[in-house]
């Protein structure tokens, strides 16, 4: 017997991709009886809430519901107290989403082996700058190593996963997410789920797609904001350190003294100068495998996209570590 599904979609500001994201969740193979769709909206100034609306007063197994606090750790506690399922899916509007996605996640979590399940994520974009992005954020080079991006494996255990999954008691046991983080939260969920026993997987059964930002401002945002917080959840789980996330602030810190203090020690501007020769011949490897002239120019892109995911980190892991550091210290004086 299926059981009752509850989905939940943080909504702020995504007129542009909101549309698609329902569409394709609509067009799973899940029976509409067993499934509701939550989307919280984090006060949109955009069309987000007209098209949410205008969904909502056409199907009647989705919901519409304002989140005051904006920030997407909150709409997901919002969807966890409002949902009647016994089983949570978070789907959030930047994705599109296979036609068994849901079965697929549900299956699994039924195992009893996994606390939380969710996709590999794969990149995706539509103009050239967009393709080059989802090049970007479908490499190593570009991501690092994160098992949840580009592992090929059936279903593989993970520290932390895209999107997620659970049983409803299971986010109740262990209080649901952080709003005091507006971005790691999944990380810092995920943390608290492997600490209390859990295992956490992801699974190349369970097919969705995540739309890149459009722009290339968009992206270093994007990335600042991610370095920014990372260091917020480092602060908390200090244990939880990766080697490969201080690839970038190692490289702008070594860019910064080299144009500040290039006098004095000149040896350091060979840090950034082997850190941009590897994404060049990364860079290099993509035009030379291109199968289209589209291909090619989207690949020819890169020179741009690699120092931008990595410099808008790594500016973003230093000013967070001075930030939360001072922030600290201040509040305990």
């Amino acid at each position: 017997m299926l059981p009752f599904v509850s989905l939940i979609i943080p909504t702020l500001n995504e007129e542009k991709y909101l549309e698609q994201t329902i569409t394709s969740l609509l067009s799973n193979d899940y029976p509409d009886s067993k499934l509701e769709i939550l989307i919280i909206d984090g006060l949109s100034k955009d069309n987000t809430l007209a098209i949410a609306q205008e969904f909502a007063n056409k199907f009647t197994n989705i919901r519409l519901i304002s989140n005051p606090k904006i920030y997407q750790s909150a709409a997901l506690n919002i969807g966890i107290k409002e949902s009647q399922g016994d089983f949570i899916i978070r789907a959030d509007a930047h994705a599109i989403y296979d036609k068994n996605y849901i079965t697929s996640t549900i299956h699994l979590l039924q195992k009893g082996v996994y606390e939380n399940v969710g996709p590999v994520q794969i990149s995706i974009g539509n103009t050239l700058i967009e393709k080059a992005i989802a090049k970007a954020m479908n490499s190593k080079i570009g991501m690092g190593n994160a098992k949840y991006r580009l592992d090929k494996r059936g279903v593989f255990e993970v520290k932390s996963v895209w999107l997620g999954a659970w049983k409803k008691e299971t986010l109740i046991k262990i209080n649901g997410f952080d709003e005091n983080l507006p971005i790691s939260e999944d990380f810092d969920l995920n943390y608290r789920l492997r600490k209390s026993g859990g295992k956490i997987a992801a699974s190349n059964s369970i097919k969705a797609m995540y739309i890149v930002r459009k722009s290339l401002s968009g992206l270093f945002k994007q990335f600042y904001k991610y370095g920014f917080w990372k260091m917020k959840f480092l602060m908390n789980y200090p244990k939880e350190f990766q080697p490969r996330w201080m690839a970038p602030p190692v490289f702008v810190f070594s860019l910064l003294l080299s144009i500040l203090l290039s006098q004095l020690i000149s040896w350091v501007i060979f840090i950034p100068i082997f850190y941009l020769f590897l994404l060049f011949l990364t860079t290099l490897y993509f035009l030379i495998t291109a199968n289209s002239i589209k291909d090619f120019l989207s690949s020819a892109i890169l020179f741009l996209i690699f120092p931008v995911i990595h410099i808008a980190w790594g500016i973003g892991f230093l000013i967070g570590f001075f930030y939360w550091n001072c922030k600290t210290i201040y509040q305990n004086i």
